[in-house]
């Protein structure tokens, strides 16, 4: 296998980094092995890559100024990580691909003096994984165009399945871009719904990995969808059936038994089954999920649908619950599965709005409470990782707190008493997410504080509004705030937009 370095690229584009997008159509095509993206974006995405990454801030300026949009420098940055980052393992280097929805979410909630910030973010995080990828002992990845017989049609279908059930991702590879070029993407998706959320490995990020770029392709468009899935299905098709995550193989997770109670139940779920609205069986199936294995919490969920005793939203609730307590029960090493267990149930929860098809809706729900279950007995593996406090119990502040003590106290039980009680006041709430946002942008130095943040934001929406103060309780958790400082990557974008 051949593997081209940045040394490659550099020499193709030469030093085109004042005039990016006069590159030449030879210029662009450094070797007829390296895949290539459309006329109108290649360009842009060769001088991502190959800008050094202390340049990067004056040169993002320097498109804006000559008229390249915020969209069209989105897009070209998803495609260089897409491009140049090896999607195996899913995760590691590969969150620049990951961020750019977080990173786009934030931007559009983000107050205007720091709603560009995001994308200057990501970018600086793009060349670290780009250096990082570079470094691998398998070699500097860098996606290359097709050798094989791309199937076409219903062939490209069959092609597909047999691929993903049979975990061959050469095959896979090939029968993806089948797919992108016969059906759209709402076709596309629905199967891949499924396979992001039959696998837990790597804590979640198979699942993140498909909603994020389902959502990214959404504001940038089909036509750049080929690439995108065919690095998804080698990130899915990661780790094979045998090999041993965060303490599981595949066949040690819920996957199978969800699959087995789907197709033995789902016909006779009641009508009502997938009603939003919240209910009662919330705070039962939370302290399920706290005691219960990961087949008896998915059975325990399963039963109480079928009774109609408990909706769909009322599960949903309890997940999120589930992982917002994970979140502030975590110390030290556990502090990781905390955070994806709240990305993680987020990407779930938008496969679940986006599938059209019940059975895969239910089968992704099933999959939510297991994979909760999982992250929590994973975190249990030592004793001292884990805190004895429960998310339900916990009180908001008897008085009212300003937002600038909750910052000031981050990290800290009493941080998520306050906020409780402020966020009962939606004004109050939403100034407190606009300055948290502010700190984000501004002071984020690693990937996890824009995508827990995103996920949060996005969460308390779909949340019953009861339990909303209990989901935002976690955000003081992981967040930047007023002692934190600016990083040096943050710095050279203000310097550079002065000039804008």
């Amino acid at each position: 296998m051949t593997f081209y370095t940045r040394r490659d690229l550099m020499q193709g584009i030469g030093v085109a980094l004042g005039t990016p997008l006069s590159l030449t159509r030879a210029q662009s095509e450094v070797t007829p092995r390296i895949l290539r993206f459309q006329p109108e974006m290649e360009p842009l995405v060769a001088l991502i890559e190959a800008a050094p990454r202390q340049k990067c801030a004056e040169m993002v300026v320097g498109q804006l100024r000559r008229g390249v949009s915020y969209r069209q420098l989105m897009g070209a940055l998803f495609l260089a990580g897409v491009r140049n980052v090896n999607p195996r393992p899913p995760g590691f280097a590969l969150h620049c691909v990951f961020i750019i929805h977080s990173a786009h979410l934030i931007s559009m909630e983000a107050p205007d003096d720091v709603r560009l910030l995001p994308l200057f973010h990501a970018l600086d995080h793009f060349k670290a994984s780009q250096e990082r990828d570079a470094k691998q002992e398998g070699g500097d990845y860098t996606m290359r165009a097709h050798t094989g017989r791309v199937p076409e049609g219903g062939r490209a279908l069959s092609e597909f399945t047999a691929a993903m059930e049979a975990w061959d991702s050469e095959r896979a590879e090939l029968a993806v871009s089948g797919l992108a070029r016969s059906i759209g993407p709402a076709d596309v998706f629905e199967m891949m719904w499924q396979y992001g959320a039959r696998d837990y490995r790597n804590i979640g990020h198979k699942a993140i990995f498909v909603a994020n770029a389902s959502r990214t392709l959404g504001a940038m468009g089909w036509q750049y969808a080929e690439p995108v899935l065919r690095a998804m299905v080698l990130g899915l098709l990661d780790f094979g059936r045998e090999k041993q995550v965060n303490g599981y193989g595949f066949e040690d997770q819920c996957y199978t038994g969800n699959r087995k109670r789907m197709n033995e139940t789902f016909g006779r779920l009641p009508a009502t089954w997938s009603a939003e609205p919240g209910g009662e069986a919330t705070p039962r199936m939370v302290q399920t999920m706290r005691t219960a294995t990961p087949e008896e919490a998915c059975a325990e969920a399963t039963n109480l649908l079928l009774k109609g005793q408990a909706s769909a939203g009322a599960i949903w609730d309890a997940v999120h619950l589930s992982a917002a307590e994970l979140m502030i029960r975590a110390r030290g090493a556990a502090g990781i599965a905390g955070i994806h267990a709240v990305t993680s149930a987020n990407a779930l929860h938008h496969a679940w709005l986006a599938s059209s098809k019940q059975s895969t809706r239910f089968l992704i729900l099933l999959q939510a409470v297991g994979w909760m279950v999982q992250f929590l007995k994973f975190s249990q593996s030592r004793e001292e990782n884990l805190r004895k406090v429960w998310l339900t119990e916990m009180e908001p502040s008897s008085e009212p707190v300003p937002a600038v003590e909750i910052f000031n106290s981050l990290g800290t039980d009493a941080a998520a008493a306050g906020l409780m009680r402020l966020a009962r006041d939606a004004e109050a709430r939403q100034k407190f997410l606009a300055a948290a946002l502010r700190y984000t942008a501004a002071k984020s130095d690693e990937v996890h504080h824009y995508k827990f943040l995103a996920a949060l934001i996005e969460d308390l929406g779909l949340v019953s509004p009861p339990w909303q103060p209990y989901v935002i309780a976690a955000m003081p958790y992981y967040l930047k705030g007023p002692k934190d400082k600016e990083t040096e990557g943050i710095g050279r974008a203000r310097e550079a937009l002065r000039t804008l």
